[in-house]
């Protein structure tokens, strides 16, 4: 077995994941994984960069050129990663026409990485990562959303009521983030924060006739400092 590939297994056996874990986490196939640890490939330079960053050690440490992370190695002590790709407005709303969102992430221009554990639910399923986008408008502040701020929105993670989801709705396809209530009739009320903006309500024909289309739930806000005046 090759020396990357013992690494690896060590590493993700002391974090307590799985191979399939860590395939979703860093976006091949378990397979892959399993080839990686038994020798059978070794990875590319730039899946080692991202292993590397999402199991929270260094390349050479990864490569066992340094046993210097060995120590540091144990069970709960070190977050596996997932890489967060932010889209723009034009990208989600081509998601939304019912294209896939697999060609439309790798067309994001920018990622971050963030601790898995944020997101809830990691779906091994390329259509239902995490992705990242930025806020327009003040619909939300009063839900700790605020103009501009960054959103990460899990589109595999179960939505209750009351939950900030990121939607497109209505003819003109229009991307918003509101809370979502599911009504007992069938319909679904979309919410602002913000009392000036009127609740928008769908029934039954409209969610059949998809003038509704819920992307995802945000699951967490990065917001950007603002400048003094």
């Amino acid at each position: 077995m090759h020396i990357i590939g013992e690494r690896l297994r060590e590493i993700r056996r002391k974090l307590g994941i799985t191979q399939g874990e860590l395939a979703s986490l860093v976006g091949v196939s378990e397979t892959t994984v399993w080839n990686w640890e038994n020798g059978r490939r070794e990875p590319r330079s730039s899946e080692i960069n991202k292993l590397a960053k999402v199991l929270g050690v260094s390349i050479a440490y990864l490569m066992g050129e340094t046993d210097m992370d060995h120590e540091n190695i144990k069970k709960g002590s070190i977050q596996p990663v997932i890489e967060i790709p932010i889209l723009d407005q034009t990208l989600i709303a081509c998601a939304g026409q019912g294209n896939g969102t697999d060609n439309i992430y790798a067309k994001a221009e920018q990622s971050i990485f963030m601790p898995a554990s944020s997101f809830g639910v990691i779906s091994v399923d390329i259509e239902k990562k995490p992705f990242a986008v930025t806020v327009e408008g003040d619909s939300m502040e009063g839900a700790g959303i605020p103009d501009k701020s960054t959103v990460v929105v899990n589109p595999a993670e179960e939505i209750y009521d009351g939950d900030p989801v990121l939607v497109i709705f209505g003819i003109m396809r229009q991307i918003a983030i509101k809370w979502i209530f599911f009504k007992r009739d069938g319909n679904i009320e979309l919410r602002a924060a913000n009392p000036a903006y009127p609740p928008l309500i769908f029934n039954k024909e409209d969610i059949e006739n998809d003038m509704i289309k819920i992307i995802g739930k945000v699951m967490y806000v990065i917001n950007k400092p603002k400048r003094g005046f």
